[in-house]
């Protein structure tokens, strides 16, 4: 039950409280990317698997090419004060923290 909690339960909810601190505080977006980071940091640091790093950036990168590569094809959304190629800076690491989520709520569930 512990490893439940550390594992998923708190990261989803730091997941989460993000979108709600993004909602609150959205024109400072260099301040919510580094409290993104921190939550990044926080759920590593409460469990952390192998290959999870990886997925993270791998999960990174396809945020990437979809928000900003794409977004150059068909731009379907529209970031007030976007700084990075018209996305937010969080948001492929906000990708990338939720491929590391998925993963893990699938390997409990597949258990």
């Amino acid at each position: 039950m512990q490893d439940l909690f550390l594992q998923v339960v708190i990261p989803c909810l730091l997941f989460i409280s993000f979108f709600l601190l993004e909602v609150r505080f959205r024109k400072f977006e260099k301040l919510i990317t580094l409290a993104l980071i921190c939550f990044c940091v926080i759920i590593f640091l409460l469990h952390f698997q192998n290959g999870e790093l990886i997925l993270f950036f791998v999960g990174l990168v396809v945020g990437l090419f979809i928000e900003v590569g794409l977004g150059f094809i068909a731009r379907s959304q529209h970031w007030e004060n976007a700084s990075f190629f018209g996305v937010p800076y969080w948001l492929p690491i906000i990708w990338g923290i939720g491929f590391v989520l998925i993963h893990r709520i699938g390997s409990l569930i597949v258990k």
